[in-house]
């Protein structure tokens, strides 16, 4: 797939996944046993499955569609509604001259 017909959203997207694999693949570095053990900052909580990562996804993108169905369904009936008025104004116009 051309890099050029993604949405900048789905780039992005790719790109966490790419590092995400890279960081599965690589092994952790040993530490050695003298250092400390780093404290780790807290977390937001547990770390998402790849399943309710989809769905989060599927539930984001299934807003962004109708949202989209809004927009069209408002633009549309505005554009129609103005083009009958145009022809309405036409035909009025053509009617006055005779």
């Amino acid at each position: 797939m051309d890099k050029d017909k993604l949405t900048p959203k789905e780039q992005a997207l790719i790109a966490a996944a790419r590092r995400e694999a890279a960081a599965r693949k690589e092994p952790p570095a040993p530490t050695p046993a003298a250092a400390p053990a780093p404290a780790q900052a807290p977390s937001a909580g547990p770390v998402p499955t790849a399943a309710e990562r989809l769905a989060q996804l599927m539930a984001g993108e299934r807003e962004q569609a109708l949202e989209r169905k809004r927009k069209m369904r408002r633009y549309g009936i505005i554009g129609a509604g103005s083009i009958l008025a145009l022809f309405a104004l036409w035909v009025l116009r053509a009617v006055r001259r005779r």
